[in-house]
């Protein structure tokens, strides 16, 4: 008991790897290395903010070679509302080959014979899916995962998209949507722990009533759902340009609140080039 210091916490935190989204100021407000293992970490924003974009880009990142910056791992992404697209995974995948082929072939040659392997079809490979319609099927799931794991098998992501709809839509009293949200989310986060992988959730908004004041916008799920998660980014478009986003922390397991900005095209999320 009490074998462990603020210091060895510290060094064990620096050490977590991590995925990375291909946006550089947004990997470093959410962690050292992007998004990390043995956190939850909750995309959030309303339709078209690039919450699917930036799961779809973390299954592909997830599965990197490590000597480009990867965990070489497979994903799981379980599907509540339809909408995943293999069609686009698969088009974000072919652009990340190309992306790397590029700076093996310019910068870093003597990987060639590492990346050669690394192939849109064996990214489309290493995702694996499955359609969770109600909470039964949310637990059989990770009854699953759990199996996987103890065989060996090399998962180091969870992506549960969207997971707001589907504890709003299957569970309508307040407590027990309370109690199995933070069921689900500890057994998921103590597996995650155990065999190193990420967790990641996204989240709708609603309409909060604030009593006489005006009402406002709000993640879905309410506050002990927020309390729970480790890393909330909110998601949005710019306005000012078609295909720019701002991402905003508003729950920082590593750094303190601030906003970047990225971009979505047919490559993927991408950084934005400071001018």
């Amino acid at each position: 008991m009490f074998t462990k210091t603020c210091a060895d916490m510290l060094q064990q935190e620096a050490r977590l790897p991590g995925i990375i989204t291909f946006c550089k100021d947004l990997d470093h407000a959410i962690g050292h290395s992007g998004v990390s293992v043995g956190l939850i970490t909750e995309f959030c924003g309303p339709p078209g903010s690039g919450k699917t974009q930036m799961c779809l880009q973390l299954c592909v990142n997830a599965n990197l070679p490590p000597e480009l910056g990867g965990l070489g791992g497979k994903s799981l992404y379980l599907d509540t509302n339809f909408g995943f697209s293999p069609d686009r995974l698969r088009e974000i995948a072919t652009a990340c080959v190309q992306h790397c082929q590029r700076i093996v072939r310019t910068s870093r040659p003597q990987l060639a014979e590492v990346t050669s392997k690394f192939t849109a079809e064996s990214i489309m490979e290493s995702v694996l899916y499955n359609h969770v319609h109600v909470c039964n099927d949310l637990t059989k799931s990770i009854d699953t995962l759990e199996r996987l794991l103890k065989l060996g098998e090399k998962i180091r992501l969870v992506v549960i998209d969207s997971y707001s709809f589907l504890i709003r839509c299957n569970i309508e009293n307040t407590l027990e949507r309370i109690r199995i949200d933070h069921t689900v989310l500890n057994r998921l986060q103590i597996l995650a722990q155990q065999f190193k992988f990420a967790i990641v959730l996204t989240n709708d908004v609603t309409t909060k009533l604030n009593g006489t004041e005006p009402s406002t916008i709000a993640p879905a799920l309410g506050d002990s759902h927020g309390h729970r998660v480790n890393q909330r980014i909110v998601l949005g478009q710019t306005g000012s340009e078609p295909g720019m986003f701002v991402a905003s922390v508003e729950k920082g397991f590593h750094r303190p609140r601030m906003a970047v900005k990225f971009q979505i095209s047919s490559a993927g999320v991408r950084g934005v080039r400071k001018k």
